[in-house]
This record gives C-alpha cells, sequence and structure tokens, in this order.
C-alpha cells in the first residue's frame, strides 16, 4: 500500500499521547505522597520528561507504522481478526522491547560505565522497567484493535460513529461505484455455494487495492462491491477510474492462482456517477453509516449497462464532465443517451478504457 501521510500521523500522535499519559501517571505528583518520600525526586524535571516522551512517542508511532504496513499483506490480512490483532500485537511489544532494551544501553554509555551483564541487567530487569513495557503492550493492543474495528466500519467511520457525524441526516455529494463479478450466477453454479464464496473472499480482498487511490468501502452485497470517493479525491487524476484499472491489473497479476484454484480468472464490471446522496446514522443493534438517493440507484443501472454494451467501465456524463486531469493512458468514448430502468429522463453513457485495450477493439 502506498504511504499515508494522515495514517503515519495518526499513529505518532497517538503514541505520543500514550507515553505523556504514562509519564503524567506514573511521575508527576509522586513526590508529595508519603509513600514515595524516600525516594530521589529532586532531579525530576517536567520538561525533561514531557520531551522524552515526546521523542519515544514520535520512535514508537513510526514504527508502530512501518510494522502495520509490512503486515499489510494477503497472507495476513486473510487471517482471523483475533490472530491478526496478535500478531500486529506480538510484534509492536517486541519492537516496544527492543528500544527500551536500547534505550538502557545507552544509559550505560552516557554514565561511562563499562559494560557488563551483570549492570546491563540490573538496569533491564527492575521494576519500573517491567511496569513501562507493560503498559506499551496494553497500548500497542489497544491500538490494534481499534485500527481492526476501524478497519471494519471502513477507515474514518469508527470516529464518525462515535462523534455522531450523521446522527441527522445530511445530504452531501459523493462518486459512487457499483462493481459485479461478470458471469456470477454461471461461476457460482459451476464452483458450489462455498468454493464461490472463497471466490468472492480473494476477489474483494485483491480489491483493497482501490485504498491507493483514495476509495472508500461502503457495501459488499453478495457479488457486488459499492465503492465511494470524495468528490476532490475521486476527480483528481481520475483516481475513482484508476481505480478499477488497478484492481483489474491485480486480478490479472494474480490470474495463475485463479485458473488453478477455481478454473477461471475473474472480472468485474462497473458503472460510476456522482451526485448528491443523503448519508445517515441507521440501525439500533447494530449501527452503520448508509447513504441513500438518486445517485446510487444511477449508478447501479449504469453498471447494468456494460453487458448491454460490451464494456467494462461505464461512466455518467455528470461525472466525465467533473473528471480533473485525466491520466493520458485512459480514454473516454460516448456510448449515446441511454435509457435506464426507474428513471423518466435518459442519461448519457461514456466508456472508459486503457489504450492498450482499445489497440485490441481495433
Amino acid at each position: 500500500m502506498k504511504f499515508s501521510l494522515k495514517s503515519y500521523m495518526t499513529c505518532v500522535i497517538g503514541w505520543i499521547l500514550a507515553d505523556a499519559l504514562f509519564v503524567l501517571i506514573r511521575f508527576v505528583g509522586l513526590d508529595s505522597v508519603p509513600a514515595f518520600a524516600s525516594l530521589d525526586y529532586d532531579s525530576f524535571d517536567h520538561v525533561i520528561f514531557f520531551s522524552r516522551s515526546l521523542v519515544i512517542g514520535f520512535l514508537m508511532g513510526s514504527v508502530f507504522y512501518a510494522v502495520s504496513r509490512a503486515l499489510e499483506r494477503p497472507a495476513i490480512r486473510r487471517r482471523p481478526y483475533g490472530v491478526m490483532i496478535a500478531i500486529h500485537a506480538f510484534i509492536s511489544l517486541l519492537c516496544v522491547a527492543i528500544l527500551l532494551i536500547g534505550l538502557r544501553a545507552r544509559e550505560i554509555v552516557v554514565l561511562h560505565k563499562a559494560f557488563s551483564f551483570e549492570l546491563f541487567a540490573s538496569r533491564i530487569f527492575t521494576v519500573n522497567f517491567l511496569v513501562i513495557l507493560t503498559y506499551y503492550t496494553i497500548v500497542s493492543f489497544l491500538f490494534v484493535l481499534i485500527n481492526q474495528i476501524d478497519r471494519k466500519f471502513g477507515p474514518g467511520n469508527l470516529f464518525k460513529l462515535i462523534k455522531g457525524t450523521y446522527y441527522h441526516p445530511r445530504s452531501i455529494e459523493h462518486i459512487f461505484m457499483f462493481l459485479d463479478l461478470k458471469d456470477s450466477t454461471s461461476h457460482a453454479e459451476r464452483l458450489g455455494h462455498l468454493e464461490f464464496g472463497s471466490l468472492i473472499q480473494d476477489c474483494f480482498m485483491d480489491m483493497s487495492v482501490v485504498s491507493d487511490y483514495r476509495a472508500e468501502f461502503y457495501q459488499y452485497v453478495g457479488d457486488e462491491s459499492i465503492l465511494y470517493w470524495e468528490v476532490d479525491d475521486g476527480a483528481e487524476n481520475g483516481n475513482c477510474l484508476q481505480a478499477y484499472f488497478a484492481f483489474s491489473k491485480r486480478l490479472e497479476e494474480r490470474k495463475s492462482y485463479y485458473q488453478n484454484r477455481y478454473g477461471m480468472v475473474p472480472e468485474f464490471k462497473a458503472g460510476v456517477n456522482i451526485g448528491q446522496a443523503t448519508v445517515l446514522e441507521v440501525g439500533e443493534v447494530k449501527r452503520e453509516i448508509a447513504y441513500l438517493g438518486d445517485v446510487l440507484n444511477t449508478a447501479a443501472r449504469i453498471q447494468g449497462q456494460c453487458k448491454v454494451h460490451n464494456e467494462n467501465l461505464l461512466i455518467s456524463e455528470a461525472l466525465r464532465d467533473r473528471l480533473i486531469s485525466l491520466p493520458d493512458d485512459l480514454v473516454i468514448r460516448p456510448i449515446g443517451m441511454i435509457e435506464l430502468r426507474g428513471r423518466t429522463d435518459a442519461v448519457r453513457l461514456y466508456s472508459v478504457r486503457e489504450h492498450f485495450q482499445t489497440d485490441l477493439v481495433k
């Protein structure tokens, strides 16, 4: 996955706050507690300790982000949530232990003492070291758990649910894409429902590549997926179109796997539209963020026209007019005014292909 400055800064700021909280709870004010009166707090400097927490928090946030990205591999992402959380937490714990041991070793060097295992062990096997290690282990586990819950709802949606962004219905303009597996009925009949379910799992896992183009996942409905973009994110550089071709290329790169496992290489058709939608929080026992409106219905109908016109990707005229700095390797061609089921007015549609696809058709 591509580097995400927003995700990186979230990790760093989260760890800095966690480390500052530890200093605040663990040390600040202890010199006034009678039970700790015998301890030497004369040299305690709040500014120095919080400055250290700033540096350590930055290092831990950077390490945590790097570990999370390193573990973003299909073999790990396909594991159950519990296993993923345990793997992330264990590696984060290992990094914390290495960092703390390194800091202890640095103290010995700064104190200009000859290195010995006894001296090093005396600096490591202390109550304070174990407390710090335990605290960081718990923080790592919580961060990984929150990250997995956020992925469950869709990146950023957990925070929106917590602060009640869509507790009351709101109108918002988005780009929506409906993706559907080609010939899904025949594939399901040939493979059987269990093996077909595995096929859908693999396809939707490979679909995660669209996140590199700022796409967000709204829903999975059977063998269909619904993605959306904020207008600026999706229109810029044709991200909403590039995402589709990136997904198609990912499937093509893994065609040997799909051919050996399922006897076919999956292909998806897509319809994309832009417009106003109503977004709101729904449900009581199970809450989620829902999008309603004609823009979604039209996107679904556009996707249905792919088979009629033998195209893989169709977009509306409204979207075409909003695209910004479209890549040179994409070709947009008019299909014409099309009557869509459930709509009174016809919609002008356009096909989108890559240059090499156009050459093959010729």
